[in-house]
């Protein structure tokens, strides 16, 4: 009787010490993870040049990272176009550009680029919509970003590569 007395309260000795040590296990857990993906209200984005010819249009587009945290991006972002009016513009977003997916990490004040192409010819008469404004979604967020961009992707097709470290032109 007097063993199992003793183990128990070894056992709840153990329990209470590991208890205590689980918030520090916890917080050390935590820091060791990193940074988490990027918020909406953590990025800027801008178009960081256009370029084409034989009717195949190139763009390259760079998130900043404008808080006083890190974050991470990893992965492709999305797209949708708006006309002048506001109205969507039918999109289809084709993620089959290099580079394949990599983890970034932007420290505050760091940048990542992805690119984009889009056919401007079109394949019936008439011109292709132009968008008046893009909708950005980084990778793995929820919420997107807008700016003002004048792409003529027609039949809505926008070919987009991953993130990749760095500020890159078009």
């Amino acid at each position: 009787m007097e063993k199992i007395r003793t183990s128990l309260i070894g056992v709840a000795v153990a329990a209470i010490v590991a208890l205590a040590a689980f918030p520090t296990v916890s917080a050390a857990l935590q820091t060791a993870s990193g940074p988490a993906s990027c918020l909406r209200n953590q990025l800027g984005v801008r178009a960081n040049g256009i370029d084409g010819a034989a009717g195949t249009i190139h763009g390259a587009w760079v998130f900043t990272n404008v808080s006083a945290k890190a974050c991470d991006l990893d992965g492709y972002p999305d797209l949708q176009l708006y006309g002048r009016r506001g109205r969507p513009i039918p999109t289809t977003v084709k993620r089959n550009l290099p580079p394949a997916p990599s983890h970034v990490k932007l420290l505050p004040g760091g940048s990542a680029t992805f690119y984009s192409s889009y056919s401007d010819v079109s394949s019936g008469p008439g011109t292709c919509p132009t968008s008046a404004v893009i909708q950005i979604t980084p990778p793995n967020a929820s919420a997107s970003l807008f700016i003002p961009a004048k792409l003529q992707a027609c039949r809505g097709v926008v070919n987009v590569s991953a993130v990749l470290a760095g500020v890159h032109p078009a």
